[in-house]
């Protein structure tokens, strides 16, 4: 994925997090990027979401409960660290 399409993909997905402003669903979150007309494949979506969180710009809350979402979502809320 080059450079450009992940600061798009990352841009996209902090936007709707603060818009939010409160934890927002892994795989309703890529639903909602996508509806933006940004182009990011589930992977790459994910990959960059976990880059994020590394870098400390978002945080993971696990979901406890039996929901299961399609590969390669996995159950967990997202939030924007402020």
């Amino acid at each position: 994925m080059g450079t450009e399409r992940r600061h798009e993909i990352e841009a996209a997905i902090e936007r709707h997090l603060r818009a939010a402003g409160e934890p927002v669903r892994e795989a309703f979150l890529y639903e909602r990027v996508s509806a933006d007309g940004v182009d990011a494949s589930p992977d790459d979506f994910v990959a960059v979401l976990v880059r994020l969180e590394v870098e400390g710009r978002v945080h993971m809350d696990p979901v406890h409960d039996e929901v299961r979402d399609p590969e390669p979502f996995a159950p967990r809320f997202w939030r924007i660290i402020e």
